[in-house]
This record gives C-alpha cells, sequence and structure tokens, in this order.
C-alpha cells in the first residue's frame, strides 16, 4: 500500500473532519434539499459520514501505528464519540441547530461499522498493488 502514505492519509483526516464539521455547522434550513423522503434521512448521513470517518482513521492507525484491530475499534469509536459529541453541542448552542442525541447514536453505530468493515478495505487496497 505504498500509494497511502501518512502524509496522504493524515491530510485525507483533516480534509474529512472539515466536510464533516462543515456540513454539520451549515443551518439547517441552508442545508439543500435532496429530494429524498426517507424517514430519519439525516441519521443514515450521520452513519455515513462517521462510517468515512472511521475508515479514514483506521487505515493509518493500521498501516503506521500498528495498533491491533480492538485499539483501532476503541479509538475510532471514542473518537466519534467525542468529535460528534462536540458537533451536537456546537450545533445546539452556536450554529442555530437543534443538538440530537439520535444523530451522536448514529456517528457511534456508523463508526462502529466502518471499523468492521477496515478489513475489507485493506484487503481492496492490498489487490489493487
Amino acid at each position: 500500500m505504498r500509494i497511502l502514505s501518512r502524509r496522504s492519509l493524515i491530510g485525507a483526516n483533516i480534509l474529512w473532519a472539515l466536510v464533516v464539521f462543515t456540513l454539520c455547522a451549515m443551518p439547517g434550513d441552508s442545508v439543500p434539499d435532496t429530494g429524498i423522503r426517507i424517514p430519519h434521512f439525516d441519521k443514515v448521513v450521520h452513519f455515513g459520514m462517521f462510517f468515512i470517518t472511521s475508515l479514514l482513521l483506521a487505515l493509518p492507525l493500521h498501516l503506521y501505528a500498528r495498533f491491533r484491530r480492538r485499539h483501532i475499534l476503541l479509538l475510532a469509536v471514542v473518537f466519534a464519540f467525542l468529535y460528534g459529541g462536540i458537533l451536537e453541542i456546537l450545533q445546539s448552542r452556536f450554529f442555530g441547530r437543534s443538538g440530537d442525541f439520535a444523530d451522536l447514536v448514529a456517528d457511534l453505530v456508523g463508526a462502529f461499522a466502518g471499523c468492521l468493515c477496515y478489513p475489507w478495505l485493506l484487503r481492496f487496497l492490498a489487490s489493487r498493488e
């Protein structure tokens, strides 16, 4: 996996964290209407954002820090809880949106699912070399 340098993985993590922050900081009336009418679609979005977050975090922890799977899972889920919790507090206090505990749960479930899927991502990336 030579194509995944430390610098590129750190950059991808920072960029993605900024994307998540920007999306969560947008006022509710500024969020574009996707036209998708699925109940609780915002929870699906939170799940997806933190699924990607945990995958991006798991890769450098595995490749460069050589953490074990359970430590990667723990770190990614703790990070999701802290980052998601901070975002929900910021939403309710500063961004004119409501902080939602269910969003935080969706963040945690997405992070956990991403950690469970990262071994498949590693196999996929290894097969592309």
